[in-house]
């Protein structure tokens, strides 16, 4: 009977060592732990400078805002495919869009500015009617195919490639 409590008692206490070694008490842990020697260094932030002193070419603004145009009206016909229609969204897509459309209009030459006017005086009227915020779903199909059609033509004929040799010069700042 003794040497049963004996193995019982190793057993127990060699259970109890190796489960409080596997689950590990953080104090006993961070006693046994080596410290560093010497502090680790702090890091330190690096600081990467960007030369914005260049100009912008009327390449480069043209197609910012190209881009731009893209992204709103891209905007505009998915917040009018959406089944809960949320008017504040496609109020605010529409009037950036047209704004951007106007603005790439302004940095045209004569020519290439006097074809895209009639797209814009177009942009402008479906601004309008988007913005008094009557509207069913019959008037948002019809709407969302005549902003497919335009911006098929606006790609197709005012693309920022397309346009690179027919832009205003740049601006004196």
């Amino acid at each position: 009977m003794n040497t049963r409590r004996w193995v019982l008692l190793v057993l127990i206490t060699l259970h109890s060592s190796l489960f409080t070694g596997l689950t590990g008490c953080e104090a006993l842990q961070r006693k046994f732990t080596r410290k560093p020697k010497r502090p680790a260094p702090t890091p330190s932030p690096i600081i990467s400078f960007q030369d914005y002193s260049r100009t912008m070419t009327p390449l480069d603004r043209y197609r910012k805002h190209y881009m731009m145009f893209d992204y709103w009206n891209a905007a505009l016909i998915e917040s009018l495919q959406s089944s809960p229609s949320n008017p504040k969204r496609f109020k605010r897509a529409s009037a950036e869009a047209l704004a951007e459309l106007e603005t790439m209009r302004d940095l045209l030459s004569q020519e290439p500015a006097a074809r895209l006017l009639p797209l814009v005086e177009a942009r402008a009227q479906l601004d309008r009617q988007l913005q008094q915020g009557t509207f069913n779903v019959a008037q948002a199909l019809v709407t969302i195919r005549t902003l497919e059609a335009q911006t098929r033509q606006i790609s197709r004929d005012f693309f920022w490639r397309d346009v690179e040799d027919h832009l205003k010069d740049a601006r004196p700042d």
